[in-house]
């Protein structure tokens, strides 16, 4: 049950594929790229990796470059499946007047660093 974890900040995209999709699986291979490449990661970086079975991402730089990644994901035929920061999820409030206003990235930092403390 490969899993493919992607990261997209403003400047860069990060991925990391593991063996499975739960804590201390194996990395099974991983990489970064600026956002100007990702057009080009089905047939480069991304070409000779074993598909994953699912895929979970946070996007902080926008939904067109989210649909530019999504179109390079259909290498795999894997329904995406994007981190939105909402008000209230698995333990955590988020404080914010507008909930989506806190980035993806930090609302998956946060659960995380939960996971790891509780």
């Amino acid at each position: 049950m490969r899993f493919l974890a992607i990261d997209i900040g403003n400047t860069r995209l990060k991925w990391a594929l593991y063996d499975a999709p739960q804590p201390g699986a194996a990395l099974l291979a991983q990489g970064a790229v600026f956002l100007e490449t990702i057009d080009d990661l089905a047939d480069t970086h991304w070409k000779a990796l074993p598909a994953p079975h699912s895929m979970l991402g946070c996007v902080v730089a926008g939904d067109a470059i989210r649909r530019r990644v999504e179109e390079q994901l259909e290498l795999w035929d894997i329904t995406p499946q994007w981190v939105v920061s909402v008000a209230q999820e698995a333990g955590l409030v988020n404080g914010y007047d507008h909930p989506g206003r806190l980035g993806a990235d930090r609302w998956v930092a946060l659960a995380g660093a939960r996971s790891r403390v509780l």
